[in-house]
This record gives structure tokens, C-alpha cells and sequence, in this order.
């Protein structure tokens, strides 16, 4: 097995799924100039859809026969949506230069047609993007990597780390191709071409790539063994109970009930009956956080007088910290293995299983590192913002349409001793190590500790829960929307954190169970340790 092939297949979707992702938004700000009406519109149809439908295309992985086929229908779906939204963007019409009134899909019966067609494709963007990811991480790395044991020199941990790695690195550089493009190409026509037809050949390289994985491990095209748990029967006895529905109008409310309550409920149910939630749910808690650099910290920090360049720069320091976790999370991880297995063999040659329960335990324990190193940094970060934002003036309430002053002390932001700004981003910065770290080791636990029937639709669970944390961090930033309030959202993000470190640490100190430890052996025939 040569990894780099399923390095390549993952940089390559990245990379396309990086590049729309910043092209919309230059598109959206373009063709709605004055407003930010589109680009909310854009980011709440995103996360709304991610919550309701992540959990069921996690589940139509899951019961798919076929890895090979169902990954190749998350990129023809994801890459054909690209390519239609190009062209619809076309035919977008785009205000003249210098234009001073603001524009909303809204205000333009054809603007409004078009935007809503490329919302419905940001949707299926969207939804293929979480497809494919599930579909590498929890369907295709598991098997490829094989039997977990605590000797193991490349394993999940070492393969997610890269993986993560290539998204961050496509994350940052992808965007900055953008300026070299339409510098390029006079015309605004000519620029999304090229964006649509280098779209069309990373999508037949994408396909070529997993065709070629596919037929050196041939465990990626066979159908999948029969799964005969609790969970996959059930899914299975509601499958064949919707399908023998009488067609028609008759059935459509029962058939509603079925899309949009039983399902849901039973995925969900599913959810809390694996015993690692309490992990996942630590994880997604962390997408409450306001302390990251995100826009809503970013505005705030400009609007309190900190220099554009220096968030630049911070930025850049936190996109280094992250990279560095992909580095530092192996590390320690072989660090803990070590540690845990030095007694292995003291009183004869353990088990498997109780090996199983050492790599359980070194995942468990640097995940926990991961998520309290996180919420370590972030205390500091609150005691500074808490001191520097501004106070409210006096009130008056004369009149209903007079908006409430405020009191901006830049002057108090600008003659700042350096180390104040320093000690802030320094520790902003490091807490996307312990971010990333908490991320790498949950998402190792979803590999090894789920039935592999269930390990997607866990997935899929997961990130709806992820949509819905990071829909109530918009919601808050709405509620408390003035510079003066953001130090309760600030505090609000520790304790949220904090939250998540008493909940992943009450779920590590839990015994492992030996059912629950099933890094489980799968046959690989032809890959050897030497290939890697």
C-alpha cells in the first residue's frame, strides 16, 4: 500500500473544495455589493443543511454495499455541483464598478432565481464535501490501515494527521491562487472557465486515483461483509417497512414521517448508545467558541483598535500552530504507546485485547491533553479581552430609533505595552494545537471503537452536531452584537470549553470495556508494514 496515492485522491478534492469555497464568497460580495444579506443567507442555508442531512448521508454510507462506488458518488456530486454553479454565476448579472447602493437577492426578480439555484447547489456541494469526507475517514482509512496494535509504526493516527494536514495547507494556500487567476484573465467570463474546466480535470483525476486504490485493495470494491447488530437490523426493518408503503399520494404523510421524524430519532438514538459520545459531544462543544480567529473575533478585535497587519500576522502564527499539532499529536500518541505497553509482556504474552485497551487509553489520554491545553490557553485570552473592551456610555431612550452610543477607547488599545497584543495572540495561537489535537483523537476513536456498520451515521451525527453548536455561535453573536458585550461572549466560550473538558475527562477516567476496545483485524493480503 502507497499512501501517497490516498494523499493524492484527498489534496486533490481538498484542494477543488478549498477553492469554491473562497470563489463563492468572492462571487456573493461581487454580485451583491453594500449588503451582507447574500453571504448570511449563504452561511445559514450551509449550516442548516449540514445539520439536518449530515446524519443520513452518513447512513446511506453505511448501507452502501459498494466503498468504491459510494466514493465516487460523493465527488461526481460534489464536482458536478461546482461546475453548474460556475455556469450559473455566468449568468449572474454583476453591478457596475463604483457602485454605491446596496443589493440583496431580493431586490431583482432574475438575481433572486439564479441566487436560489446556486444556493440548492451549494447544497449538494456541501453535502457531497461531508460525504467524501466521511466516506475516506471512516469507510476507507480504517480498512486500509488494518488491525491496530500499540507496535504499529503507521497507523490511523500517523494517516490522520497528514490528512489533516493536507486540508489545513489547502485551507490557506488554495484561496491565494485566486488573485494570480483573475489577474490572468481580463473578463470575469474567463476566469470562472478556467475555474470550471481545472474543476472537470481534478475530477477525472480524482476518479482515476481512487479506481487505481481501489484495484490494488480489492477489500474497496468487494461488497461489504453483512453487518447482523441491533442498529443495522433496526435500519434495516425501517428500510423495508418505507419501501412497502403503497405508492402514491396516500402514503406521502407516513412517508414524511418516516424521512423526517423516525429516522432522524432512530440515527439519533443510535447516537448516544455508542459509548464514546460523551467524546464527540466534548468536540463539537468546542464549535460554540467565539475565541478563535474567526470573523466574529477578528471584527471585534478591529473594532477595539488592533492594526489589520498584526491579526494578519497572528493569523498566520495560528495557522502554523495548527500544522504543528499534525506533528505534535503522533508524537505524543507513540509517546503514550510506549509508556502504557512497557509492561506488556511482564507475566507472560498479554492479548489482543488488552492490547486494544493500551492504544484505547494513549488515544483517550492525548485527546484529553488536546481539549484541557485549549481551554488552558483560553483563560488568559478571557482575563485580557475582559480588561479591553470598551465601556458603554450613558443611555438615553428619547427616542426608539436613536441606537445606543458607545465609548470606543482605541487610544487605550493603541498605546498598549507590546506585551499585552503578544501574550493574546500567543495564546490564541496555541490553542488551535490543543483544538486540532482533541479533533485527530476523536476522530481516531470513531475509527476503531464503532462497529463498522455504524462508524459513518455516527460520523454524520457528529457533524450535525457540529452545525448546530456553530448555528447557536452565530445566534449569540446576534444577541450580543456590540463590542462592549463581546467580553460575555468571551466568557461564555470558556466555560463552554470547560464544559467539554469535564465531560471528556468523566469519559476518560471510565473503565474501557473490552467489547468497546475492537481496534478490529482486517485482512489486507498484500499490504506489508515495508510499504508504508
Amino acid at each position: 500500500m502507497k499512501w501517497w496515492k490516498v494523499y493524492a485522491l484527498h489534496f486533490l478534492f481538498m484542494w477543488n473544495s478549498r477553492t469554491f469555497e473562497y470563489v463563492s464568497i468572492f462571487l456573493v460580495a461581487k454580485a451583491f455589493p453594500q449588503s451582507l444579506t447574500a453571504t448570511s443567507i449563504k452561511g445559514i442555508t450551509s449550516t442548516v443543511s449540514g445539520l439536518l442531512f449530515s446524519s443520513a448521508v452518513g447512513n446511506w454510507i453505511d448501507r452502501s454495499q459498494s466503498r468504491l462506488r459510494t466514493l465516487l458518488t460523493t465527488i461526481c456530486f460534489n464536482h458536478a455541483a461546482v461546475v453548474v454553479s460556475y455556469i450559473c454565476w455566468l449568468s449572474m448579472p454583476v453591478p457596475g464598478e463604483g457602485t454605491t447602493h446596496s443589493e440583496s437577492p431580493f431586490s431583482n426578480f432574475q438575481k433572486g432565481i439564479v441566487f436560489g439555484i446556486i444556493l440548492l447547489l451549494d447544497i449538494i456541494h456541501d453535502l457531497g464535501a461531508i460525504g467524501n469526507r466521511l466516506s475516506l475517514e471512516r469507510d476507507w482509512v480504517p480498512v486500509l490501515v488494518g488491525h491496530i496494535t500499540p507496535d504499529i509504526n503507521y497507523g490511523l493516527t500517523e494517516v490522520n494527521a497528514v490528512m489533516t494536514r493536507i486540508d489545513l495547507v489547502c485551507k490557506l494556500v488554495a484561496p491565494s491562487l485566486l488573485p494570480m487567476i483573475i489577474s490572468a484573465w481580463n473578463s470575469r467570463t474567463g476566469w470562472i472557465l478556467v475555474l470550471a474546466v481545472l474543476t472537470a480535470v481534478f475530477w477525472a483525476l480524482e476518479v482515476w486515483c481512487a479506481r487505481i486504490i481501489a484495484r490494488e485493495n480489492l477489500e474497496l470494491d468487494v461488497p461489504k461483509m453483512p453487518s447482523h447488530d441491533s442498529a443495522t437490523e433496526e435500519d434495516l426493518a425501517m428500510e423495508d417497512r418505507y419501501n412497502h408503503l403503497k405508492p402514491g399520494l396516500q402514503s406521502l404523510p407516513q412517508k414524511m414521517y418516516f424521512i423526517f421524524y423516525q429516522d432522524p430519532v432512530v440515527r439519533l438514538r443510535h447516537y448516544f448508545s455508542i459509548p464514546m459520545w460523551p467524546a464527540s459531544i466534548a468536540s463539537a462543544l468546542l464549535q460554540l467558541t467565539v475565541l478563535a480567529y474567526s470573523a466574529t473575533l477578528i471584527t471585534y478585535l478591529l473594532e477595539i483598535g488592533f492594526s489589520l497587519s498584526s491579526i494578519t500576522i497572528a493569523r498566520a502564527s495560528g495557522a502554523i500552530m495548527a500544522l504543528s499539532s499534525t506533528v505534535i499529536t503522533p508524537a505524543l500518541v507513540g509517546y503514550m504507546r510506549k509508556r502504557l505497553s512497557r509492561n506488556r509482556f511482564s507475566g507472560g504474552q498479554r492479548e489482543d485485547k488488552e492490547n486494544d485497551e493500551f492504544e484505547g487509553k494513549a488515544v483517550r489520554t492525548v485527546g484529553l491533553w488536546g481539549i484541557s491545553c485549549q481551554f488552558t490557553c483560553l483563560i488568559p485570552i478571557v482575563l485580557l479581552l475582559w480588561n479591553l473592551s470598551p465601556k458603554s456610555s450613558e443611555q438615553t431612550t428619547t427616542s426608539p430609533m436613536t441606537r445606543e452610543a458607545t465609548t470606543y477607547d482605541t487610544s487605550k488599545t493603541a498605546s498598549l505595552p507590546p506585551i499585552i497584543p503578544i501574550t493574546l495572540f500567543a495564546f490564541l495561537s496555541l490553542s488551535r494545537v490543543g483544538h486540532f489535537m482533541v479533533h485527530l483523537m476523536v476522530q481516531e476513536l470513531g475509527q476503531v471503537e464503532i462497529p463498522a456498520s455504524q462508524r459513518s451515521t455516527f460520523a454524520g451525527t457528529e457533524q450535525s452536531f457540529n452545525s448546530l453548536f456553530a448555528l447557536c455561535h452565530w445566534a449569540a453573536t446576534v444577541g450580543w452584537n456590540r463590542p462592549e458585550q463581546f467580553r460575555y461572549l468571551a466568557l461564555g466560550s470558556v466555560l463552554v470549553c470547560g464544559l467539554g473538558v469535564g465531560v471528556f475527562a468523566w469519559w476518560e477516567k471510565k473503565p474501557i470495556r473490552r467489547e468497546v476496545a475492537r481496534y478490529e483485524r482486517i485482512a489486507m493480503g498484500d499490504v506489508t508494514p515495508e510499504d508504508d
